[in-house]
């Protein structure tokens, strides 16, 4: 059977683009980050998050790499200029080796800088959007700031594995239960090995991880658990000269001398296991709900503060189901009432020639379509906007800078763009409504497409940046909701602007494209109507926007990672119990006290500082008085929410890498003048008495960094 040049153009590019599309589904389980010291790089980020997000950002991909290569198969001059080779090398080519040269140039992308690049830069994207590893971060420090019960039977066999004569007793002799207690390298030891007790092959079936996770990371448990048994003689050492050369009333001062070097390592040796836990965690659930439950049966002691992201989420998405649905109904109804009094008294001969539907399925179409086209460009936008948010890459957070980053907002609105555009070209290539279908073979029918959508591609440009734009609006609580309507008023009606232009080309083309076709004489009544057709387009845009910029607004507003903590105060918890509160004063300045401090007289502050909000959270620059080298809360603190938990991460230089002080936060209600405690812990899951000693959270920098 002989087949055309067009016919094999089509084959080879279908194979190329399963090609790589089987490539790219294993590629994305390659870290596109390095954090080496943080330990993430060690795990595959199908387990550093949930399935679902992750089953999402896999699919998005694939999606988005056989795009690209479908995009530099029809133009292989972009394609050679990415991949660094001669520019009218592919033009050389006949027949169907391009695409399948392409595909293969994909396959090998280490030998393409170029290629290498971009594809780095979308599985980044995605790993962000699907937040890896973000999570594990999170997660982390949750653990890190987290009280912990410690199970009897596990502190026994961590005794005994120390080695320490206890006179045949079961149980840690008062001594050593007063440094496990107080000594932070103790402590820490101690609380590693009850996390990897619950992680032995005799209790690990209760802790609700999944066994897969186990079995693949089999190597990295014992290598923990090899290095945890390692330090049992340093931490013997140590322990043995805490309680020879101090009274037992006076552990306290010994604990605060602490052997650098030793708790250097306890300390890393925890950050890994506490990586491998969350990991875990998130490789085994579906939820915050359930991440949390998971890390109480650990033993970590996490009390929820405030509703749920997931479900959030889920009643956002609901909320912009209905609203889009009543929307549709609107519009299908004015679109009907339209075609009866403006459209057939022209004659049904001309109704062909304008970009509407014609029966009231076709309306209703249409308006889903429109929804799908806009919130595709959203989507995009928004994306990026996240994934930089995530790696606090967006507003300048070190210097409270809530200028506008203008620049930033280039690379969201390209990539909004572009999926906008993607979206509208295959509407229009499946014959959607107010596109006509193409029956031609597919190189034409692809630019009958482009053509058809070519006049509407500004549309998803000027979405995609003011979805950008009004992520970044704040207001005050009283006055949200007047200035959010006010602001997508002004959006909706600069889209109806570019909207009326935008259809007015597209339908005056298409008045003269029709009657050319058809030898019909254009008269000043179907000129009048296609200005009518523009402006009723430019008002099904206003009104779709108006929608789609307040449901933007609302979703940051109410996802956005920091609470809003205006005239409020809040108290951070470490394992020490409240190390401090703090003063959010409404005029952006912030007061530090001491924890049974009741906030109100600001002479008795220990620190001051000013705060802002920002969408990685409510950051805080501290000012040191009295003379000191630095605050305690860190120089720079950032507070953000994590599952159903608020965490304060306290920073020596600007908010990079790890958090050198973690604690929980809680909000204090206005009528309490003193601290709240810490919540009765929750026992553990195996029933036996937990030991009664302090429960492990933020630990305090090494003395280089040892805060005042």
């Amino acid at each position: 059977m002989h087949l055309d040049s067009d016919t094999n153009w089509i084959i080879a590019i279908c194979f190329g683009a399963m090609m790589v599309g089987v490539y790219s589904w294993s590629r994305f389980d390659e870290p596109s980050y390095d954090s080496q010291s943080e330990y993430f790089a060690r795990y595959k980020p199908r387990f550093a998050t949930s399935y679902a997000r992750y089953a999402r950002a896999k699919w998005g991909y694939v999606c988005a790499i056989v795009l690209v290569y479908l995009i530099f198969s029809a133009v292989p001059e972009l394609f050679a200029a990415f991949a660094g080779f001669d520019a009218g090398q592919p033009k050389s080519i006949e027949g169907s080796l391009p695409p399948l040269a392409i595909a293969l140039g994909f396959i090998t992308l280490q030998n393409a800088p170029g290629l290498k690049d971009l594809e780095r830069r979308i599985r980044g994207s995605l790993h962000s959007f699907a937040r890896v590893p973000e999570y594990v971060r999170r997660t982390v420090a949750q653990m890190r700031s987290s009280p912990i019960n410690f199970n009897s039977n596990a502190v026994v066999s961590q005794t005994r594995k120390l080695g320490i004569q206890n006179n045949g007793n079961v149980q840690p002799q008062p001594a050593l239960s007063a440094l496990i207690a107080e000594d932070d390298v103790i402590h820490t030891w101690y609380s590693i090995g009850c996390v990897l007790w619950m992680l032995s092959e005799r209790s690990r079936g209760q802790s609700g991880i999944d066994p897969l996770f186990f079995d693949y990371y089999k190597d990295e448990l014992d290598n923990i658990t090899a290095k945890h048994h390692a330090l049992a003689d340093l931490v013997r050492a140590h322990a043995t000269e805490c309680m020879q050369s101090t009274p037992s009333s006076t552990f306290a001062d010994a604990a605060n001398s602490n052997d650098t070097a030793v708790y250097r390592e306890v300390r890393d040796l925890r950050d890994r296991l506490y990586t491998f836990v969350a990991c875990g965690v998130h490789s085994s659930v579906r939820s915050d709900a359930e991440s949390l439950e998971i890390l109480r049966r650990l033993g970590f002691a996490v009390t929820p503060t405030h509703v749920g992201q997931d479900q959030l989420i889920l009643q956002l998405a609901g909320l912009a189901f209905m609203a889009l649905m009543i929307l549709s109904i609107f519009t299908g109804y004015s679109t009907q009432i339209f075609r009866e009094y403006v459209l057939l008294p022209i004659g049904n001969v001309w109704i062909g020639a304008f970009p509407m539907p014609t029966e009231t399925l076709g309306y209703f179409a249409w308006s889903w379509s429109t929804a799908a086209f806009y919130s595709a460009a959203i989507f995009g936008a928004l994306m990026i906007r996240s994934a930089r948010v995530a790696k606090r890459e967006w507003f300048d957070i070190n210097n409270l800078g809530r200028e506008r980053p203008v620049l930033r907002y280039i690379t969201p609105t390209l990539v909004g763009t572009a999926l906008g555009c993607v979206t509208l070209l295959i509407i229009a290539l499946i014959g959607g409504p107010a596109f006509k279908p193409s029956f031609s073979e597919a190189s034409k029918a692809m630019g009958e497409a482009l053509r058809q959508t070519l006049p509407w591609y500004p549309l998803a440009m000027v979405m995609a940046l003011i979805a950008v734009v009004m992520s970044d609006n704040r207001s005050t609580e009283s006055k949200f909701w007047q200035s959010a309507i006010g602001r997508a008023a002004i959006g909706a009606s600069a889209m109806a602007l570019v909207g009326f232009l935008t259809s007015q080309l597209s339908v005056s083309n298409g008045i003269a494209s029709f009657a050319a076709s058809h030898q019909l004489q254009v008269s000043g009544q179907v000129t009048r109507t296609g200005i009518y057709v523009s402006l009723f387009i430019a008002a099904q845009i206003g009104v779709f926007v108006l929608v789609l910029c307040t449901l933007v607004q609302v979703s940051e507003r109410y996802t956005a990672k920091g609470g809003r903590f205006a005239g409020q105060t809040i108290e951070a918890v470490t394992r020490q119990g409240p190390e401090f509160c703090v003063l959010f004063a409404d005029a952006g300045a912030a007061y530090l006290f001491a924890p049974a401090h009741g906030g109100v007289d600001t002479a008795a502050a220990l620190c001051r500082g000013q705060w802002q909000e920002f969408p990685e959270g409510t950051a805080v620059r501290w000012t040191i008085e009295s003379g000191g080298s630095s605050c305690k809360g860190g120089n720079f603190g950032l507070i953000s929410s994590y599952g159903n938990s608020f965490i304060y991460e306290g920073y020596s230089d600007r908010f990079s890498g790890t958090a050198e002080f973690v604690a929980q936060v809680r909000v204090r209600s206005e009528a309490s003048s003193v601290v709240r405690q810490l919540r009765p812990a929750t026992p553990p899951t195996s029933g036996t008495p937990p030991l009664q000693t302090r429960p492990i959270g933020m630990e305090p920098a090494l003395p280089a960094q040892q805060v005042g």
